[in-house]
């Protein structure tokens, strides 16, 4: 806690977004995740790595985020009542046909898949590709790997889907939710991914 405000208090701090500050490491929100369940050290951001360190000496940064983030951001919730609702879909061995439909004719204005590899959509592929395609969602491909891209006009890319670039699932359903407020175009939206 002290190292928190420690890092707060710092101007060198200004203009560097939300960061998360344990362990004396200082990482971006944006790349942060917890990698253990229960140990302390465990908020890590795996593909960047950390910006800087909240030493007993000094705080000191050695990157800064470069993505659009809090001040620079095009979002105003303001008269916003509620986020679209987005669903998280998680391809494995077992994933079933019709969950992608289901979570649509349940609400859903966009789905984000949890996929294998880099970001490849499993057996759910003809559906979500059919819901894509025809504008009922839209649909955001990323992956449960932990690190790495999943990008455009790859293996895996299927026709009118978003990729997530290296946002987590969790991450990217709460960008596409925010990103609902203001399109529901998917090239729009997938600016809006290249650029958080």
């Amino acid at each position: 806690l002290l190292d928190a405000v420690r890092v707060a208090s710092t101007a060198e701090t200004r203009g560097k977004g939300v960061v998360v500050v344990t362990n004396g490491e200082i990482n971006a929100a944006r790349d942060v995740t917890k990698t253990n369940t229960y140990h302390l050290h465990t908020f890590r951001s795996r593909d960047l790595g950390l910006l800087g360190y909240a030493d007993a000496d000094n705080v000191v940064y050695y990157r800064a985020p470069t993505r659009r983030h809090t001040q620079d951001s095009e979002f105003d919730l303001a008269g916003v009542a509620c986020l679209p609702s987005v669903d998280i879909l998680y391809i494995h061995a077992g994933s079933r046909a019709g969950q992608a439909e289901a979570a649509v004719r349940d609400g859903a204005k966009g789905l984000v898949v949890a996929g294998t590899g880099a970001g490849s959509t499993g057996n759910l592929a003809k559906e979500l590709t059919a819901i894509a395609g025809n504008g009922t969602a839209l649909v955001v491909q990323s992956s449960r790997v932990g690190e790495g891209r999943v990008i455009l006009n790859n293996n895996w890319h299927e026709p009118g889907m978003i990729v997530a670039d290296n946002l987590s699932p969790h991450k990217s359903a709460l960008l596409l939710a925010l990103a609902l407020t203001r399109s529901s175009d998917a090239q729009e939206i997938q600016r809006i991914f290249n650029q958080y």
